[in-house]
C-alpha cells in the first residue's frame, strides 16, 4: 500500500506527490490531463500571481466554478498564501451572488463563463457598480478582467515571498467557507480551518478508502459533487490531493456519467448520498454497466433506507458503508463496517467515531445525556470548525460552552459508543403536540416497491401547527397506487405520523449535493395548500 504522509495543508500534498512522481497524472477532465509535476508548477505560479493582487493571509476568493483543473488550481494556490477559498454554486443567480459576496466581501472572483446555465457573465455585468472593487478572473475570457491563464501566464518573482506565506501560516488558520444550511433555513457561513481540511481528507483515504478496497497504489476516483459542498472539495477533491490519485473530475454530476466513467476506468470505489443511489438503482438500463471492478459503495448525508443499502449491494458493490457527518463538524464523523446488519443501519446506527473524534450527547441546557437516551449530537475533535466567519449569533448557537460543535442532528450512543441518528432537530414536523422525524415515514412507504423515493415535509396548519405530506417519485416503468400507500402508512404508523395528502412527482427535486430538496417541496406544498383553501 502507498504510504501517505500527514500535512497539515493541500498544498503540502502537492508538493509531496509531484516529488514521489513528477508524471503521475494527477488532474484529468474531458481530454485536458494535468501530472504531479504540473499540478505543483501551476499551483506556485497561480500562487505567486495571488501575491501580486494583494491577496494576503485572512483574504477571501470567490470561486464560481464547477469541479474542474482551474478549481483544484485555485484550492491549492489559495492555500499557499493563505487566503479564504469561498466556494460558491455554479447555479446561483442574482439575488445569491448578492447576499453571498456581501458576507465573504472577497478580493477576487474567479468564474467559468459556461458555469450553470452559462449567464455568468451576464449576472456578473448586472451587479455593475455594488462590486466595483472585486477583480472578476473568468476562465478563457478577459472581457471583466484578466482571464485565469493571463494569471497562470504572469508568473510574478514572488518566490521569497511565497515561501513567507507558506510556512508562516497556522494549521488552524481560515482556509475554506462553506455556506450551509440553505435548504433549511439562513445559510450560515462555515469556515474550515487547513487542518479540518487536511486531516477529514487524511480519514477518508487512510481510514475510509483504502482500509476496504485491494491496494492499487494511488489509485483512481472521480471527483463528481460540487466544490460549493464540503463533500465536493474536502470528501473526493480534497482526499484525492491527498492520496495522490488520479483524479477524474466531472462538471456535475450524473448517474450515467458516473457509471460510464467507473465502468470504462474500472474504479474500486464509489461514494454518493442516498439519493443518488436511489436515483441510479431505479434506471432500467443499470445491468448494462459492468461494475465488477467496484469493491465499495460509500453512501453518507442521510439515513439510508434497507432495501436501498440491500440494492446497493446487489447491484453495485459487494461493501457498502455507511457514513455521518456534518460541515461544521466534519464531513464523515463516524462509520459503519462492511459487516454491519443493514437492519441496523436502517434503523439509524452511524457506526463508531474515527479516530481524533469525540460525540457526547445532551439536552437543550447542556446536560449531557447516558448511553440510549435521545438528545442532540455535539462533537469535538480536529474535524470540527471553531468558528462561523463573520456569525457571531451563530457562533454563540453552533457551539457549547466548551467548544464543542452543535451539530443540529438527534441520536443517541449505544453500549458499544456506536452512535444511533434520529433525525434532524430542524427537520421534526410538529404536529399538534407530537412530534414525527420524516425518515419515520419514508421508510415504511419505501417498502412499496412502485415507490422509487419519498420526502415527508411538515404544512403549516392554524390548528395542529403543521400537517404532513408525503411526496413520492416513482420507479422507472412503475404507477404509484396512493390508496395502497396510505394504507400501507394506516397499517404501520401512528396516527400522527400518517400523511395528510399524498403528491405523486415524476422527478424529485434535488438540492447542488444530490439531497431531495425539502426547502422546495414546501413551497409547493404551502402553494398547493393555499389554493384548496381558496377554491373551498
Amino acid at each position: 500500500m502507498t504510504m501517505v504522509p500527514v500535512f497539515n495543508s493541500y498544498w503540502q500534498y502537492v508538493e509531496h506527490w509531484s516529488q514521489i512522481d513528477p508524471d503521475y497524472p494527477s488532474l484529468r477532465e474531458d481530454d485536458r490531463v494535468v501530472t504531479a509535476g504540473e499540478l505543483q508548477n501551476l499551483t506556485d505560479r497561480l500562487a505567486r500571481a495571488f501575491l501580486k493582487m494583494g491577496i494576503g493571509s485572512g483574504d477571501r476568493i470567490v470561486s464560481i466554478l464547477p469541479s474542474s483543473i482551474e478549481y483544484v488550481l485555485t484550492l491549492v494556490a489559495a492555500g499557499m498564501v493563505n487566503a479564504i477559498l469561498v466556494p460558491l454554486d455554479v447555479r446561483f443567480r442574482l439575488a445569491d451572488l448578492r447576499r453571498f459576496l456581501s458576507h465573504a466581501q472577497p478580493k477576487v472572483m474567479i468564474a467559468h463563463p459556461d458555469a450553470g446555465d452559462g449567464g455568468i457573465k451576464a449576472t456578473i455585468e448586472a451587479l455593475g457598480s455594488e462590486y466595483a472593487d472585486i477583480t472578476t478572473v473568468v476562465v478563457s475570457s478577459d472581457e471583466l478582467g484578466p482571464s485565469f491563464e493571463d494569471l497562470l501566464a504572469s508568473d510574478p518573482p514572488l518566490g521569497r515571498e511565497l515561501e513567507v506565506a507558506r510556512w508562516t501560516q497556522d494549521p488552524h488558520d481560515g482556509a475554506l467557507v462553506v455556506f450551509t444550511g440553505g435548504t433549511t433555513g439562513v445559510p450560515k457561513a462555515a469556515l474550515l480551518s487547513h487542518r479540518n481540511m487536511a486531516f477529514m481528507s487524511y480519514l477518508d483515504v487512510v481510514y475510509m478508502m483504502r482500509r476496504y478496497i485491494t491496494d492499487q497504489g494511488r489509485g483512481k476516483m472521480i471527483a463528481p459533487l460540487p466544490p460549493s459542498h464540503v463533500g465536493g472539495t474536502v470528501e473526493f477533491i480534497g482526499s484525492g490531493l491527498v492520496g495522490g490519485s488520479e483524479m477524474i473530475l466531472m462538471n456535475s454530476w450524473s448517474p450515467h456519467e458516473v457509471l460510464s466513467v467507473t465502468e470504462r476506468e474500472k474504479l474500486k470505489w464509489i461514494g454518493g448520498v442516498p439519493t443518488m443511489y436511489a436515483i441510479i438503482l431505479a434506471m432500467e438500463n443499470l445491468d448494462d454497466y459492468d461494475l465488477s471492478s467496484v469493491e465499495l459503495a460509500i453512501c453518507s448525508g442521510e439515513k439510508v433506507p434497507l432495501e436501498l443499502l440491500e440494492g446497493i449491494r446487489a447491484k453495485i458493490a459487494p461493501k457498502v458503508i455507511s457514513g455521518y457527518g456534518s460541515t461544521e463538524a466534519g464531513a464523515e464523523l463516524t462509520l459503519t463496517e462492511p459487516g454491519d446488519d443493514f437492519a441496523k443501519i436502517a434503523d439509524g446506527y452511524g457506526g463508531k467515531p474515527l479516530p481524533t473524534v469525540k460525540i457526547r450527547i445532551e439536552i437543550d441546557d447542556g446536560t449531557p445525556l447516558p448511553q440510549g437516551e435521545v438528545g442532540e449530537i455535539v462533537t469535538s475533535g480536529p474535524l470540527g470548525i471553531r468558528s462561523y466567519f463573520n456569525m457571531p449569533e451563530e457562533d454563540r448557537e453552533g457551539f457549547t460552552a466548551d467548544g464543542w460543535v452543535r451539530t443540529g442532528d438527534l441520536g443517541y450512543l449505544d453500549e458499544d459508543g456506536g452512535l444511533f441518528i434520529i433525525g434532524r432537530k430542524k427537520h421534526i414536523i410538529r404536529v399538534g403536540s407530537y412530534t414525527v422525524v420524516p425518515a419515520e415515514v419514508e421508510e415504511i412507504v419505501l417498502q412499496d416497491p412502485a415507490v422509487a423515493v419519498a420526502a415527508a415535509i411538515g404544512v403549516p396548519d392554524p390548528i395542529f401547527v403543521e400537517q404532513l405530506w408525503l411526496f413520492v417519485m416513482p420507479e422507472e416503468g412503475a404507477t404509484i397506487d396512493e390508496e395502497r400507500v396510505m394504507a400501507l402508512c394506516k397499517e404501520q404508523l401512528a396516527s400522527f405520523k400518517v400523511p395528510r395528502r399524498i403528491v405523486v412527482r415524476e422527478n424529485m427535486p434535488i438540492t447542488r449535493i444530490g439531497k431531495i430538496d425539502r426547502k422546495l417541496l414546501e413551497g409547493e406544498a404551502e402553494a398547493m395548500a393555499n389554493d384548496t383553501a381558496e377554491q373551498s
